[in-house]
């Protein structure tokens, strides 16, 4: 059966940031209903990975409730995403999200913490530094 993974996650994505991706993270959060046309080469995206829903799923093992948010700041500029998500992490998706999504992320110093995931049956969870 599985135990469920959550992602708490925040963070700016970097002005050079390509629109496919910004649009990608768009379709996975449930913001954008076209799917993208070409997927992103990396191993996120493989066949049997659960990518398109990871960033929607919920389950009643976590108290948040899964809510996952790209916003497009039009007053300051930049692009900001909010994740709050939990999954069986059978493919390592989580792990594939972060190093997929970490050379976009505005880093404001080395090693910068962007969130936390935490396995069903733990009671401390991991920070996440890119």
């Amino acid at each position: 059966m599985g135990m469920y993974t959550e992602l708490v996650c925040a963070f700016e994505l970097i002005e050079e940031t390509p629109s496919c991706i910004i649009e990608m993270l768009e379709f996975m959060s449930g913001q954008r209903e076209k799917h993208p046309r070409e997927l992103p080469e990396h191993q996120l995206f493989s066949e049997g990975s659960r990518w398109k829903w990871m960033l929607q799923s919920d389950s009643y093992y976590f108290d948040g409730k899964t809510h996952s948010e790209i916003v497009r700041d039009t007053l300051v500029g930049g692009c900001y995403a909010t994740i709050r998500c939990n999954l069986k992490n059978y493919n390592n998706e989580i792990e594939n999200f972060i190093e997929w999504i970490s050379p976009f992320i505005y880093k404001r110093d080395e090693n910068y913490f962007i969130g936390y995931k935490r396995y069903e049956e733990d009671k401390e969870p991991e920070s996440i530094f890119v």
